[in-house]
């Protein structure tokens, strides 16, 4: 026999069973709340991308559905992150990743003649190079956009955005602190 209802487990609301089943819902209409299978859902797709352990606390505000909270602190972490690995006590947001990650080339010989605070390869060619660039414009965009979004006012709570925002995060902590810990 089938239920008529579905019962939210925060606001106790009751849903129709055939518009839960037709659109999908991956949080209550009413509260806003996450349902438990998407719960489980996020924990799967997180295990499959090997989610970074510093994230933990944002993930578990996540499952709290404290999402912009979840946004905010995986955000965290990764200025805290680069200006630990840095060394610039002093900077934050976008300049903060700017001095750590750019580096500075000859104009002559193309060697690098200044280092980067935080290098994610060994800088050898143009494309790895591109590769440190290309790390540090995702990173400003993230820290310019999102950070101060989230920081500043209570930006969105949609929860696909903020599961692509802190599946970014992870990716960048991936590069800074180093794929060797990620099992293949």
């Amino acid at each position: 026999m089938r239920k008529n209802s579905f019962k939210c487990n925060n606001c106790n609301s009751a849903i129709p069973t055939e518009l839960v089943e037709k659109y999908q819902f991956n949080v209550c209409p009413k509260c806003g709340h996450l349902y438990p299978n998407c719960i489980e859902i996020l924990k799967n797709y997180f295990r499959i991308i090997q989610l970074s352990e510093k994230l933990a606390k944002a993930t578990m505000l996540l499952f709290k559905s404290e999402t912009t909270a979840a946004v905010r602190e995986a955000i965290v972490i990764l200025e805290s992150t680069i200006r630990d690995k840095s060394e610039l006590k002093d900077l934050i947001g976008a300049d903060l990743i700017a001095k750590a990650f750019s580096f500075k080339t000859d104009s002559q010989t193309k060697n690098i003649i200044e280092e980067p605070k935080i290098k994610i390869n060994d800088l050898s060619t143009i494309t790895k190079r591109n590769e440190q660039d290309g790390i540090k414009f995702i990173a400003m965009g993230l820290m310019q956009g999102m950070r101060n979004i989230f920081m500043h006012s209570k930006g969105t709570e949609k929860l696909f955005y903020c599961i692509q925002v802190i599946t970014t995060v992870d990716l960048l902590l991936k590069h800074i602190d180093g794929w060797a810990a990620i099992a293949d």
